[in-house]
């Protein structure tokens, strides 16, 4: 199940808690519940009255702090970016690809994960959102190096980039429905191991 720390906040002098830390524990709390009906039931079957129950609050502040379902769901994809990007260890040209990947897959044991960013992300908030996202961005920085080499070079590097995350995001999401996730995993790196010798040049794929 998917968890997000929840927000500590220091007590006012007195042990009152003030307006601000009062708005930020609720704000928290209707993230936490969206994280955790969205993993558990899917966005379509989770409605912002689902979440309000669950948090113990009204629909009224949801809207004021997200403003909207889908808003909310961005903001719960957010926290899952950035478990991904703490995962992520990417050096440059492509070093340590094979070490993130298995990073990235020990993530998708979590069914809540897959759900939230394999499945529903890129129906609700569009696969165009994930490839300009933090940790595409991030990824891809890592394979294409700016400046070096000439502008055939430079192309050749970023379509391996993006053949690449395509790759990636296929695997990943074939091995979070597959009925033995293991052994899905093991297959993917058999598959996989040829596009990690590219870019790590040992392949030269003009050849």
């Amino acid at each position: 199940m998917a968890t997000v720390a929840k927000t500590k906040s220091t007590p006012a002098k007195g042990g009152r808690r003030t307006q601000a830390q009062r708005r930020a524990e609720s704000r928290q709390a209707v993230l936490d519940s969206a994280l955790k009906l969205f993993g558990e039931k899917g966005y379509a079957q989770t409605s912002l009255d689902d979440i309000a129950a669950d948090c113990g609050l009204t629909i009224r502040p949801i809207y004021h702090y997200f403003g909207n379902k889908q808003a909310l769901f961005g903001a719960v994809n957010e926290v899952m970016e950035r478990r991904i990007l703490e995962a992520m260890r990417v050096g440059e040209g492509g070093a340590g690809l094979e070490e993130n990947w298995r990073a990235y897959l020990d993530l998708c044991d979590d069914p809540a994960f897959c759900r939230i960013v394999l499945v529903d992300s890129p129906n609700i908030l569009g696969r165009e959102r994930w490839a300009s996202s933090p940790v595409s961005e991030k990824a891809r920085a890592s394979l294409v190096s700016t400046g070096e080499g000439g502008s055939r070079q430079q192309l050749r590097a970023e379509l391996q980039s993006a053949i690449f995350m395509g790759a990636l995001t296929a695997a990943a999401l074939a091995i979070a429905e597959a009925d033995d996730m293991e052994l899905a995993k093991s297959e993917a790196a058999h598959v996989m191991a040829p596009l990690f010798s590219a870019l790590r040049g040992q392949v030269d794929p003009g050849r």
